[in-house]
């Protein structure tokens, strides 16, 4: 089986049509990087083969996009040299479609076609289950050996069974041991071992009769209790309802109440007693508080009399200091002004020197500003002269090369002239030159060109006519000739030459004026480098309002500094006016300093009078405070004695004593009478709990009536339910249903025993016919692990390798047993593709973990194995299996889904 195209629509990231392309025989690489939907793909191409086009399932769900839709999915391979395609839409318009060559099958009939191409078997309504759930290994899936349902143990079995059924008799205890598993399967679960079916509808049956079989029996029970309650409950009605013991609790009730009244009178009495005892101790405490406050008055009265005759002799003596403080404070403030005014004239001064170096600089700049205008001005001359003599040849360049063109067009006519005209060479004796007239001219030695005919004539011999041969081409050269030199003639006219060598001439003397004026204009721009490309013009005229501009500044400046002579410094001598700035930058600082050290001296003195004043303040406010205070005594006091004199408080103190006495006694009197008397609390207690008995013998009576109204209403209900028969019945079916459930726990035992002892014979005889899995896998695990020897168990998973020793799988590192693991799959699909059953394996990110001089023996385990079946593989790390050399896939995104037709 080769998978040639996979189509996918609608599933979880690929809402729009993709299509993996490149597929083909042998090793299969895509390569993409994280979240690029290698896994979705994978997912896919499970649903497609195993998932039914109706399901709703879970993992269905899981395919739909975010936004919701219908997945849709097709996959193209080949079987047995046949093109065929498979394609299934799930959730909304499902459908199902299998095209097996020129077979073509619809909806569940292309499931079952499908399952039996694949040898897969229906696991619910919604999954096919087989060998293909290992070759399709997911993400993470590569790491633990595969674990194979009751379909793919068929289909290795099926693989191994071949050649050695009838030795070994396997079908036969398979089919036996199916019917002890179909058996037991009716009395308890496969995957559990819980009840099911009708035995745990027997256990539930004997539950529910247990359980009704104990309710009657409570309720059996709760009769009896309610028919011993009643008759207590009766019995206690009649003694709370005695007439004699509710007369008995009414005297006894009364007799407290008297009690209680007394108790609180002689309370009563008490408190009075205490109240006056307490108010006389009240009395008598004020008094001698307010004879304390009179003594201590008087005291304070001659203590403040005593310091106020001492603070006013520190009074005088505080008043001369500040006066004198202030005489201090008055020199020092007439002296630090004149230190300011000696600064000030100082400053004008340094200001005036400065000033005046100021001017001295400006007109320095001023020289030279007239100096650099006068430098300016000069080259600006030499400017004017160099344009207007470049002014005076009109020779330019456009003009030396029309009169170069035309004369070099009348120099080229010429030479085809002479080329085509008739020469005549003579050489004559120096006797014989004036004999010989050519044109009526003596004629030279030498050679001569005739363009026209032409008369000789030699003296002593005759006259010649020589007439040179004039063709077409003569008559236009001639021509042209004419027109070529009556335009150079012009030109030369126009320009005011002669000829064209008096017009080089002239063009040189324009070349020489340009180069001059080119240079002045140079130097001008040296001249005044800040005013680049601006007009020479403007320039000067800008220098010039410059200069005027400074001008009037120094006027200015200088007549300024005048006025500030007169005005600030006024009758300055001429020495310090005419001194240097660092000299007076030095008097100006002295004459700070002298500021600094006046203000210093004011500061201080200032102090001195403030601290005086301070004193002196202090002083007047302590004296006028104690002179207030002893006033405020002095009134307090004699309030005090007008209000209530001395003789008067004594006998109120007296009278207070007294009454304290006859309080105390009146208190001793009710504390003697209230010790033969119980506590009030109790008898309060008493008569709390008596009336409070009264209320609960009331309710209880309520309560018991009530009572035994329900008991008897419950009792007469019993007796008409008929319990024992019931209880009766229920004991015979808890009977029947205790024989019912033992009969079916015997049958269950005996199954499981039976299957036990099957199970193990059919896992002896599976160690018998595993050695051709072994031997199919043995050679890819020499070729990873080079000498280790391939040990099975009964489930078709490596339990072990043997290299020098034996090692478990499960001791093995994480790496290696991924590799194991992946080899595992390969030897499933060699058996399958052995048996002739479609066979592909896919592995999605697996080897990740294998060492480089591993992963290349494990490329060549898969190169190998790719000759005989297709092997896909999907992963992240691109470089790592670049040296696979497989096919290389990519998924292309396509406008629609693509069906063969």
């Amino acid at each position: 089986m080769i998978l040639t195209d996979i189509q996918l629509e609608c599933v979880r990231r690929f809402t729009s049509p993709v299509r993996l392309e490149g597929l083909g025989k042998g090793l299969n690489v895509l390569a993409a990087p994280n979240e690029a939907g290698k896994s979705t793909l994978l997912m896919a191409l499970r649903a497609a083969l195993t998932l039914r086009h109706g399901s709703k399932a879970q993992p269905v769900k899981e395919m739909q996009p975010y936004g919701g839709g219908a997945p849709h999915i097709g996959v193209g391979f080949e079987w047995s040299g046949k093109p065929c395609w498979l394609e299934k839409r799930f959730m909304k318009g499902a459908f199902a479609r299998l095209d097996l060559g020129q077979e073509r099958f619809d909806g569940d009939t292309a499931e079952e076609r499908l399952n039996v191409l694949l040898e897969l078997e229906k696991n619910g309504k919604s999954e096919a289950t087989g060998l293909w759930n290992a070759l399709l290994v997911r993400q993470g899936e590569s790491f633990v050996a595969p674990v194979l349902n009751n379909a793919g143990r068929s289909s290795i079995q099926n693989c191994l069974e071949q050649g050695v059924q009838e030795v070994t008799g396997i079908a036969a205890a398979g089919a036996l041991l199916e019917r002890v598993k179909a058996r037991l399967g009716q009395l308890q679960t496969a995957a559990t071992g819980k009840p099911t079916g009708r035995y745990k509808q027997l256990l539930d049956d004997q539950a529910k009769a247990a359980e009704s079989l104990k309710h009657l029996h409570a309720k059996r029970t709760a009769l009896e209790e309610d028919l011993v309650l009643l008759e207590q409950t009766r019995r206690m009605l009649r003694e709370q309802e005695n007439p004699e013991r509710q007369k008995q609790e009414e005297q006894e009730l009364h007799k407290l109440r008297e009690e209680r009244d007394r108790l609180r009178n002689l309370d009563a009495e008490e408190k009075a007693a205490q109240a006056r005892k307490a108010a006389a101790l009240q009395q008598f405490q004020n008094i001698r508080d307010e004879e304390e406050r009179r003594k201590e008055y008087r005291a304070e009265c001659a203590r403040l009399e005593q310091v106020i005759a001492a603070s006013t002799q520190e009074l005088a003596e505080l008043a001369e200091h500040e006066k004198a403080a202030n005489l201090r404070y008055q020199a020092a403030q007439a002296e630090c002004q004149k230190a300011v005014q000696q600064h000030q004239v100082r400053r004008a001064i340094l200001h005036h020197v400065m000033q005046q170096r100021e001017v001295q600089h400006m007109e320095a700049a001023l020289l030279r500003q007239r100096e650099n205008l006068k430098h300016v001005q000069e080259r600006f001359a030499q400017i004017e002269q160099a344009q207007a003599a470049f002014d005076a040849l009109p020779m330019d360049e456009a003009k030396i090369q029309r009169l170069r063109k035309a004369a070099q067009k009348v120099a080229t006519l010429e030479q085809q002239l002479q080329a085509q005209a008739t020469v005549l060479e003579m050489d004559l004796l120096p006797q014989a030159q004036q004999r010989v007239v050519l044109n009526g001219q003596a004629c030279a030695s030498g050679k001569s060109l005739l363009h026209a005919p032409a008369e000789l004539q030699i003296e002593g011999i005759g006259r010649f006519i020589i007439t040179p041969s004039v063709g077409g081409d003569t008559v236009e050269l001639q021509q042209a000739l004419q027109i070529a030199q009556a335009a150079l003639t012009d030109l030369l006219q126009q320009a005011g030459c002669l000829n064209v060598e008096d017009a080089e001439q002239q063009y040189e003397k324009h070349c020489l004026a340009e180069r001059q004026l080119k240079e002045a204009k140079a130097v001008f721009a040296a001249t005044v480098p800040s005013k680049k490309g601006v007009n020479p013009d403007q320039i000067l005229l800008e220098l010039r309002h410059v200069l005027a501009k400074e001008e009037a500044a120094y006027a200015q400046k200088k007549q300024t500094l005048a006025q500030n002579l007169a005005s600030q410094i006024g009758s300055a001598d001429e020495c310090d006016l005419n001194c240097q700035p660092d000299e007076a930058v030095q008097q100006e600082q002295e004459a700070a300093l002298a500021v600094d050290r006046a203000r210093e001296k004011e500061r201080d003195t200032q102090q001195a009078l403030i601290t005086a004043k301070t004193a002196l303040d202090k002083a007047n406010a302590a004296q006028q405070q104690h002179e207030a205070g002893l006033t405020r005594v002095q009134r307090e006091l004699a309030l005090w004695q007008g209000r209530e004199p001395d003789v008067a408080l004594a006998q109120r103190k007296q009278l207070c004593q007294q009454e304290q006495e006859a309080a105390q006694a009146a208190v001793e009197h009710c504390e003697h009478a209230r010790q033969k008397e119980r506590p009030l609390a109790v008898v309060e207690s008493g008569i709390q709990r008596r009336e409070q008995a009264q209320k609960t013998d009331g309710e209880t009576i309520a309560r018991l009536r009530e009572d035994i109204r329900e008991r008897e209403t419950r009792v007469r209900g019993a007796e008409g339910e008929g319990l024992d028969e019931r209880i009766a019945e229920a004991d015979r079916l808890q009977q029947r249903l205790n024989m019912e459930v033992a009969a079916c726990t015997r049958d269950r035992s005996a199954l499981v025993l039976l299957d036990q002892v099957l199970s193990k014979a059919e896992q002896e005889q599976t160690a018998r016919y595993m050695g051709p899995l072994v031997k199919t896998m043995q050679p890819a695990f020499s070729a990873l692990f080079p000498g280790a020897e391939l040990e099975m168990d009964a489930d078709f998973g490596v339990a072990a390798l043997s290299r020098n020793q034996r090692e478990d799988v499960a001791d093995l590192s994480d790496g290696t047993r991924e590799q194991i693991a992946v080899l595992v799959r390969l030897g499933f699909a060699e058996m399958l593709h052995g048996r002739g059953v479609p066979a592909i394996l896919v592995l999605d990110d697996a080897l990740t973990f294998a060492d480089q001089m591993r992963l290349e023996r494990l490329f060549d385990v898969l190169a190998e194995a790719a000759t005989r079946f297709q092997i896909l593989i999907f992963t992240c790390h691109a470089q790592l299996f670049a040296p696979l050399r497989g096919r290389m896939l990519s998924l292309r995104p396509q406008e629609s889904f693509t069906s063969p037709r």
